[in-house]
């Protein structure tokens, strides 16, 4: 590439950054100017020596860390010599080994026996347990947990295994998660053979389960100090222990970190779960366990990011002053004009509850001016659509409501049955007791939401009045829990439907009908059902039925106005994602389904 070619494509870039500076507010610019030859300069010059400082910090803190992680697994080398002494302590009691060597041992001697093992058991507070067994398939414990290993009776064989492995040595056992009847903790456990001091017979082997908190108690101190944790890895590559509790007992063989820590002591830089870590490990010559100790970055290089942010701080200071002149200019310029922009973006999203705070006479004062007389216009236009429209609602269900509700003379009803009772007339009695009741509720246009416990209520009044003019030819079943029947529902909701499949659905079926109501609750749904076995509604006449109800085809008087009434009121009252929905099939009956929002009644303030 020639000079005159780079310094074709060095003019364009230079262009295109004026072009994107130039459409910068004034605010903008003015920040970028002081920024590029006031901060930029400081910033680097507090970077270089924030950088050293960090660096120097990582240095000591992982000579530190290092020599600390080499302590502490002293210090647990020493916790385990002392439990390996403790298992030795058996071999020095003469009367002990004789009493586990007696085949015939006495009650007395047995209590001896528990009382020496309580002893050992009391020395160290993290041991949870002591077992001991003899050659006879005897076993004796004292255990502060106050119950036993659940699965004592699977572990004696390994045990005595390795105690036989040991010959008299004592063998370390990593951490197992022990569970009794009570609760369950992590333990390690020590091992060793016990043998007859005359002739180094085995006699039996004693055991030592010490809980995990031993370790733990040897390394909390520092992993408070350095905010990290630390994980004990044994020669088999499990996890021993972990300060977190998240790996206890997990295999570790192909970790990251135990393919770095090839040597027996050492450090290296490490990321985990995206978190950046200095681990240091060291190897135990007694256990030949590996202990990794995790220093978050964050953590070490705290004090070196407190003395950046000052550095920063204090610099910031300087540069604010001189910022702020230019800021104040600026923003006393822009700022009307900001409030007006974000003004428009709520006006944008819905809300007219704004108004701009005209202070000042001047060009932007102006334009706020016509900017709120703007919005209450439109506020005032969007009040007289929603009237109109709820004017509108209502005059179409109250006309739906007399569609479906004529006034009957219900008086007149209740004389006739009173006519009836006089003449012992009781079945046209009853019968115009209930047809009164109906119209009665009917005719309440007062209370135009009802629940569907009252629905049902109607529902089986108009069905006791079919029954009888049917001498009971119609079976109903309703399927709906008491606890729904406080659903808020609209008035007239069942009767429609099931008056339409009496008239149709049965009327040409020889038998019993069978009428079924039923619910379901669909997330914040409800969807009620009404089936009957009817003979049902070929493709063609389901159709027509389906576009009566949607309102684009019209069907002879007095056809399918139950249905497309119901549908249209649901409509009105709840919107268009609820209403009927009709499935039908010739010779198999007829399902209406009604879907309406789960509201329960509330008190009208």
């Amino acid at each position: 590439m020639g000079k005159g070619t780079k310094g074709s494509v060095f003019r364009r870039a230079a262009e295109r950054s004026w072009i994107i500076f130039a459409n910068l507010n004034m605010q903008q610019k003015l920040l970028i100017v002081f920024l590029s030859l006031v901060c930029l300069p400081v910033v680097m010059v507090s970077y270089a020596s924030s950088y050293y400082y960090t660096r120097s910090i990582k240095d000591n803190t992982i000579a530190y860390a290092t020599e600390t992680t080499s302590k502490m697994l002293l210090k647990l080398d020493d916790y385990v010599t002392d439990l390996y002494n403790m298992s030795a302590m058996p071999l020095y009691n003469k009367e002990f080994l004789g009493m586990l060597a007696d085949p015939n041992i006495e009650l007395q001697k047995s209590k001896s026996i528990d009382m020496y093992i309580e002893n050992l058991n009391k020395i160290k507070p993290e041991t949870m347990s002591v077992y001991v067994f003899d050659n006879y398939g005897r076993v004796y414990y004292n255990i502060k947990s106050l119950s036993k290993r659940n699965n004592l009776d699977e572990v004696k064989g390994v045990w005595e295994q390795i105690a036989q492995l040991g010959s008299g040595r004592p063998q370390l056992v990593s951490t197992k998660e022990i569970s009794t009847y009570k609760d369950s903790y992590y333990a390690f456990s020590v091992i060793r053979q016990l043998k007859q001091t005359s002739d180094m017979s085995p006699i039996g082997y004693i055991v030592f389960d010490t809980n995990i908190t031993a370790i733990n108690r040897q390394i909390q101190d520092f992993d408070e100090v350095t905010k990290g944790k630390t994980i004990l890895v044994d020669e088999s590559n499990m996890v021993v222990f972990d300060s977190e509790g998240k790996l206890t007992t997990a295999n570790w063989a192909n970790n990251e970190s135990l393919l770095l820590a090839k040597a027996d002591r050492g450090s290296f830089p490490i990321e985990v779960e995206g978190k950046s870590y200095i681990c240091t490990y060291a190897k135990s010559s007694l256990t030949n366990w590996k202990m990794f100790v995790y220093i978050p970055i964050e953590e070490a290089t705290r004090q070196a990011a407190v003395t950046r942010n000052i550095t920063l701080l204090t610099t910031g200071v300087f540069v604010t002053i001189a910022l702020l002149f230019a800021i104040a200019i600026s923003y006393a310029l822009t700022r009307p004009l900001i409030k007006i922009k974000m003004l428009m973006q709520e006006v944008q999203t819905g809300n007219l509850d704004v108004s701009f705070n005209q202070r000042y006479r001047d060009e932007v004062g102006m334009l706020g001016r016509h900017f709120n007389v703007m919005v209450t216009r439109v506020k005032e236009l969007l009040d007289e659509v929603k009237w109109t429209q709820n004017r509108k609602k209502e005059a179409e269900y109250a006309a739906l409501q007399s569609q479906i509700n004529p006034h009957f003379i219900y008086n007149t009803l209740e004389t006739i049955r009173m006519k009836a009772e006089m003449n012992d007339d009781e079945e046209v009695a009853d019968m115009t007791f209930t047809l009164g009741k109906l119209l009665r509720y009917g005719v309440n246009h007062e209370e135009q939401r009802v629940t569907v416990g009252q629905e049902l209520e109607h529902l089986n009044n108009y069905m006791l009045l079919q029954n009888t003019r049917f001498s009971n030819k119609f079976q109903m079943t309703i399927d709906i829990p008491p606890k729904d029947y406080d659903i808020p529902c609209i008035k007239l909701m069942f009767q429609p439907i099931v008056e339409n499949a009496i008239h149709y659905a049965f009327k040409n079926k020889l038998g019993e009908g069978t009428i079924r109501i039923s619910i379901l609750h669909e997330g914040e749904d409800i969807v009620f059902t009404v089936a009957d076995n009817g003979i049902g509604m070929d493709a063609q006449r389901l159709k027509a039925i389906k576009e009566h109800m949607a309102g684009t085809r019209e069907l002879p008087p007095g056809k399918g106005i139950g249905l497309r009434n119901v549908n249209d009121r649901i409509k009105l009252q709840y919107g268009e994602l609820y209403g009927l929905h009709v499935e039908s099939s010739e010779s198999k009956g007829t399902r209406v389904t009604i879907r309406l929002p789960d509201k329960r009644l509330r008190e009208e303030g």
